[in-house]
């Protein structure tokens, strides 16, 4: 395959791959503890230090793209919201749940009571505290900016807040949870967390900036296959017309 062509085509992945990923980030502008997803790309000169893998007798194409994805933890925008079971995290942390897959973490903090007064996350997920779930049976709902729960003014649990050694190495779930991508990395409760009542993290993802870049990343497919098509071109013409001489 013509050198060129292949860079067209490789082109053409990344960015169908970059549509993906922003699609899925402005379908989660307002998910509430959403972490974005972001596209690093590397092209490279295949060398002496980066050989290709190729069949025997086969010609190496010398250009490569490579593109990963990473997720961006930057803190969302905090949103006051007066509901009592709303929480926030205002700085590092990330609350833990019980999933049937084992603990997961998250800084969604939208939280509902379960029929028995268990603390669950929208998905019927418990939230974890120190000591295990929390049910919550009383009345007036108080939570201090350490994370310790308070009904009707009686201590009911403590919110588990932990923390991973950064860079973070995780792994996304569904609705915005998270677990670890090694058994190495192991949670480490916040000393002094900064646990906010009423309040909400939200998403994120700045609408405006993923439809910029899902223009560019358009613009950018369509300009690979317009070279995709001229290659084309060339090689028909070499076939037909080259081919009568």
């Amino acid at each position: 395959m013509n050198s060129g062509m292949y860079s067209a085509l490789s082109g053409s992945l990344a960015a169908m791959k970059r549509q993906d990923v922003i699609s899925n980030n402005l379908a989660n502008t307002n998910t509430p503890g959403y972490k974005k997803d972001k596209m690093l790309f590397e092209s490279m000169l295949a060398g002496e230090k980066n050989p290709l893998q190729v069949p025997e007798g086969s010609t190496a194409d010398p250009l490569l793209q490579k593109s990963d994805v990473y997720i961006d933890y930057s803190p969302g925008n905090i949103a006051q919201t007066g509901n009592n079971l709303d929480f926030a995290i205002s700085g590092d942390g990330f609350f833990v749940i019980s999933t049937p897959d084992g603990q997961a973490y998250t800084r969604q903090g939208n939280f509902r009571l379960a029929g028995d007064g268990t603390l669950v996350t929208v998905d019927g997920m418990q939230v974890m505290g120190q000591n295990g779930p929390i049910r919550i049976n009383g009345g007036v709902l108080e939570i201090d900016d350490k994370g310790v729960i308070k009904v009707d003014g009686t201590a009911a649990g403590t919110l588990s807040v932990v923390d991973f050694q950064k860079p973070y190495n995780m792994t996304k779930k569904a609705n915005a949870q998270f677990v670890p991508a090694s058994a190495q990395d192991i949670p480490q409760p916040v000393a002094a967390p900064s646990v906010l009542q009423g309040h909400l993290e939200g998403s994120n993802v700045e609408a405006v900036t993923e439809m910029v870049e899902m223009i560019e990343t358009t613009r950018y497919y369509e300009a690979c296959a317009k070279v995709i098509r001229a290659y084309d071109d060339i090689t028909a013409k070499a076939t037909t017309e080259i081919g009568r001489v």
